[in-house]
């Protein structure tokens, strides 16, 4: 796996700001140490991992949590599609 240390930085994004959020920046890069190219690649980097996490998650109220787990949890009789996937499993392999 490449790192972020390893990897050749041969991409550039730009974006134009309004002065009072570069100034923002500016600032709570000096305060970080970091340069203002620095601080705008970490933050963009958690940013991105964030919207990708999220995108992995699927979050539920308590309700709903509850109504999902009283569908999987609740007996139900099959539809017509798993019944017959069951019967041509049946035909197939003669179990019963």
């Amino acid at each position: 796996m490449v790192t972020n240390s390893q990897e050749r930085r041969s991409e550039r994004l730009e974006v134009r700001v309004p002065p009072s959020l570069h100034n923002r920046v500016s600032q709570a890069a000096a305060l970080r140490g970091q340069t203002v190219a620095a601080f705008v690649t970490a933050a963009v980097q958690d940013a991105a991992q964030r919207a990708m996490d999220d995108a992995e998650v699927t979050r539920l109220n308590r309700d709903e949590f509850a109504e999902v787990m009283r569908a999987i949890d609740g007996e139900r009789e099959p539809n017509s599609a798993l019944a017959a996937a069951v019967a041509r499993h049946r035909a197939i392999t003669g179990h019963v």
